[in-house]
Formats: structure tokens, C-alpha cells, sequence
């Protein structure tokens, strides 16, 4: 059993406290993301943010200076949107750290697919974003199957806890 959660918009670094286990799957094709918007100017990066002035300023400085490989703070740690706030993983033992690296899956537009304890950075960035990597016309067809396969398991029990938005990333790949 498997089960999908969107990413929170809000982020924090926090290095201090718990060490992530390992790199996302797909952190080459995070860094291709990643380049691509670094590519952008920060007028382009605040259309396709959709966010105001400040907001733009926070995230195109995170841009500049990000580091995918250094000063991670787990992923189930460094979102702080209400599911994780709710699921309240600074409170955490043990088991249930090793539950949720066993079952959850959070999608992610910029690291595609992560466990809870892999290592990220904070980033902005909307699966819906209109973002051309590559052949690719947006992200969805950018990470395609991708997102699907570490999802299914022998269960093929998935249980949907993401967005309309993330979990159509999921969906299109389920057969009843």
C-alpha cells in the first residue's frame, strides 16, 4: 500500500535536527529542472510562480543560491502545509519514521517523486506550471510514468491523499 500526498507551498530548511536518508530517485532530472529555471528571468519565474512581488524575490534568491546536494532537510520535514502539519512528523519515533518511508510517496513538480525522508531544498514550483523541459509541453509529460512507478507495489493499493492537480499524475496510469 501506497499512499500520495501533494507538496505545501510553504518550506523550511531545518539541518539541525534529523538528517535525510538519501538523494530523491530523480535528482538528475531535478537538476535538468532546475536549470531550466535558472535559465528564466525573474519576471518569467513570477508568471509562472503566480505569486506577488515578495514571494518572487524569496524564491528566485533560494534559486540562485540552490544546492540539491548540500543543506537538505527531510521532505516530510521541510513541508509545512496542513497534511503535514497535521500529520506532525517533529513528534515522530522511530516507527513511525520508518512507516511513512515504507508507504508514503509525496509528488513533487520540481523532485518528481519523493520518499519522506529523502533531502530536499526549498523551491517553488506548481505541477501545473507552464514549463517546457526538453520535448516536453509541461511537467506532467516531463515526469510522466516516472511518478507512477514507485507508487504501485504488489497491493496496487494507492491511497489518494494529493490534490486534483498532483494526483492526475497518478491516475491516468490505474486501470479499475
Amino acid at each position: 500500500m501506497k499512499i500520495i500526498l501533494s507538496p505545501a507551498k510553504k518550506m523550511i530548511v531545518d539541518t539541525d535536527n534529523l538528517a535525510p536518508v538519501e538523494l530523491p530517485v530523480y535528482i538528475d532530472k531535478t537538476a535538468e529542472v532546475l536549470n531550466w529555471m535558472k535559465s528564466k528571468s525573474k519576471e518569467e519565474l513570477k508568471a509562472i510562480w503566480k505569486c506577488n512581488d515578495k514571494i518572487a524575490e524569496q524564491n528566485f534568491n533560494r534559486l540562485e543560491n540552490m544546492d540539491l546536494y548540500n543543506r537538505l532537510t527531510p521532505a516530510v520535514l521541510a513541508y509545512e502545509g496542513i497534511a503535514f502539519q497535521y500529520m506532525a512528523p517533529s513528534v515522530f519515533e522511530n516507527s513511525q519514521f520508518e512507516y511513512v518511508q515504507n508507504h508514503l510517496r509525496i509528488l513533487s513538480a520540481f523532485y518528481g517523486i519523493l520518499k519522506p525522508m529523502d533531502g530536499v531544498t526549498p523551491y517553488r514550483l506548481e505541477m501545473q506550471a507552464k514549463v517546457g523541459i526538453g520535448d516536453a509541453k509541461n511537467l506532467y509529460e516531463y515526469w510522466g510514468e516516472l511518478l507512477y512507478r514507485p507508487v504501485i507495489d504488489d497491493s496496487r493499493i494507492i491511497i489518494n491523499l494529493a490534490s486534483k492537480e498532483y494526483s492526475k499524475c497518478i491516475e491516468k496510469y490505474l486501470t479499475p
